[in-house]
């Protein structure tokens, strides 16, 4: 990997890190996706078939397998719940970033995107729960922290790339 995207769902991952990736003319992984590709399900059926841990799981398989390969990886919201995927992260040495926003403008975001299983079964003040004890989780294990609030996903990805340029150049200046 050159990148890993991570944070909750709706701060813009997928968006983003396609975005990034094009202008990089970096390959783009995204964990759900390759969940739902090699399950033949999407994570709302998985959650339904084998409940969050067995979700957790199986994204975690898919994070150690493509952790190696380059280019952009935009992970599942929940992707740090599992302490041996936060583990996986904060050992790879790539750049961790964590696209960060306020909770009211992330569910504007979510919505907008009835896909999505967690906010189908959560009422409002659950969600705030959910958001609120997954930061500490995403603040543990990034390398940045980028705030996505009033800002397009173009714009999140020229910051995201400039963070790359400096931590690569960095990483090279270290050795």
């Amino acid at each position: 990997m050159k990148v890993i995207l991570i944070g909750f769902m709706g701060a813009g991952k997928t968006t983003v890190g396609q975005l990034l990736a094009k202008k990089t003319n970096l390959a783009f992984l995204d964990t759900d996706q390759l969940v739902s590709q090699r399950t033949g399900q999407t994570p709302g059926e998985i959650f339904a078939t084998v409940g969050e841990l067995g979700f957790r799981q199986l994204e975690q398989t898919i994070l150690q397998e493509n952790l190696v390969k380059q280019g952009v990886m935009a992970t599942g919201g929940g992707i740090i719940e599992l302490a041996a995927n936060r583990q996986l992260l904060k050992n790879s040495t790539v750049p961790v970033i964590y696209l960060s926003g306020s909770f009211n403008q992330t569910v504007e975001r979510l919505v907008k995107d009835n896909s999505r299983p967690i906010v189908r079964n959560k009422s409002l003040l659950e969600l705030a729960e959910l958001w609120e004890q997954r930061l500490a989780k995403y603040a543990e294990i990034a390398t940045e922290t980028i705030y996505t609030d009033n800002k397009t996903a173009a714009q999140v990805a020229e910051e995201v790339r400039q963070y790359m340029e400096a931590y690569h150049d960095e990483t090279i200046e270290n050795r």
